[in-house]
């Protein structure tokens, strides 16, 4: 068992990347001053030149900008810009949020010298039928198309990766296609153009009209570890949040969840059913079920989007606990700004557990961040003394049950 365990360990260390920063060529949160459209990746070489009246809107992490289809547009530029496009490995990473309505051919990112195809990179989203186009192209024999229907939603992660001759497509942290070029051959995209966002040298193609937030211009190909590190899961559940699926949580009977949701624009919200949460109009009820329970909210913004989520909240019963029968949230917060309860990680039902011989966090390399056998203990997220970067970990936990030793690993996503 221990064996089998360090096993998955050094394969799930293999098989995640660095640190989002390694070769990120450009940044822009738009979070700098007032909302301010500058790169943040601390390059001087890297200029932004802005256009029309984009306005500061509410973003999934802090601010957006808000392009109106109209003369709205920068310009991103520099060498280490150009050098993304010509042969190398690179990876765009944006939200976006559509506002409906205007024309169907619109540019979210482009560059490109005119209307034919030579030496074009683009990235179209069309309103009407909901789906996006991303363009890689060097020649008439040497490119790549790749058209997409997105899912319902009111903001979208996507991410471009170009990785050789392959395209790839990734949109909400799933991959919805890819496309290799002719032979394979990696497209050589460099132009004498500067990368525009929001509209295009070419006049037969719109410009955008929505929100756009958290640019990210990578030198190298991002991988699927990135890829969900990146995925902020806007207008989502954060208690007990899992990447896909219903999240869920687990309480002993006669406890209360208090309710945390990643960022939210200002919105109405509804929780259903209603019965043992505490103001169910409110983003953050708490919510003392009597059994078990999945409750869902909907979630409407200014711009008359709506999201739903939902959450399963699990009940225990002291009294009904059988040994082994161990549970961990999915997921936990340790920003100092939500409920205590999504501070910590650490075992739910301690009841279940026996008797404690280890519980130990581990990260991607290996390192053991965290152990303990106390049952009682959690982790907060720390790592000698030091806040860990979001991203994945693995936990593993020893234990005697009616006199047999087990072993119970798994994974935990943190959050900030």
């Amino acid at each position: 068992m221990r064996f089998h365990f360090l096993a998955i360990a050094v394969l799930f260390s293999l098989s995640l990347h660095a640190q989002l920063d390694e070769k990120l060529v450009t940044l822009l949160s738009f979070n700098k001053n007032g909302c301010e459209i500058v790169d943040e990746a601390g390059d001087p070489a890297i200029q932004v030149f802005a256009a029309g009246d984009s306005i500061c809107g509410c973003g999934v992490a802090g601010n957006s900008r808000y392009f109106d289809g109209d003369d709205d547009w920068f310009y991103l530029f520099g060498q280490r810009v150009e050098d993304a496009f010509s042969t190398i490995d690179f990876s765009l990473s944006f939200y976006f949020k559509p506002t409906g309505g205007g024309a169907a051919n619109q540019v979210l990112f482009s560059k490109k010298v005119d209307c034919t195809g030579q030496k074009a990179f683009a990235v179209r989203y069309n309103p009407i039928t909901r789906t996006m186009n991303v363009e890689v192209s060097e020649s008439a024999t040497i490119s790549a198309s790749l058209s997409r229907t997105l899912p319902i939603s009111c903001w979208y992660h996507v991410v471009v990766v170009r990785k050789g001759g392959l395209t790839q497509l990734y949109v909400n942290n799933v991959k919805l296609g890819e496309v290799n070029a002719q032979n394979s051959v990696r497209v050589n995209m460099a132009n004498s153009e500067p990368l525009t966002i929001g509209s295009s040298d070419c006049s037969a193609e719109a410009q955008y009209e929505g929100y756009l937030d958290e640019i990210r211009l990578y030198g190298r190909a991002l991988g699927i570890q990135d890829i969900a590190d990146l995925y902020l899961s806007p207008n989502q559940i954060a208690t007990g949040l899992k990447p896909t699926g219903v999240n869920d949580t687990s309480i002993f009977l006669g406890e209360s969840v208090p309710i945390e949701l990643t960022q939210v624009c200002p919105s109405t919200f509804l929780w259903s059913p209603t019965n043992d949460v505490v103001s169910p109009n409110q983003p953050d009820p708490v919510i003392t079920p009597d059994q078990t329970t999945t409750y869902s909210i909907e979630i409407v913004d200014t711009d008359n989007c709506t999201s739903y989520d939902s959450i399963r909240i699990i009940v225990f019963d002291i009294n009904n606990i059988q040994c082994g029968d161990i549970l961990l949230p999915s997921a936990f917060t340790p920003n100092g700004d939500g409920p205590a309860s999504n501070e910590k990680f650490g075992i739910s039902n301690i009841f279940a557990v026996g008797e404690l011989i280890s519980f130990e966090i581990i990260d991607r390399w290996g390192n053991i961040l965290f152990t303990t056998n106390n049952v009682r203990e959690r982790w907060d997220g720390n790592y000698k003394g030091q806040p860990v970067n979001p991203g994945v970990f693995l936990y593993k936990i020893r234990y005697n049950c009616e006199g047999q030793e087990n072993i119970k690993s798994g994974s935990v996503t943190v959050l900030r």
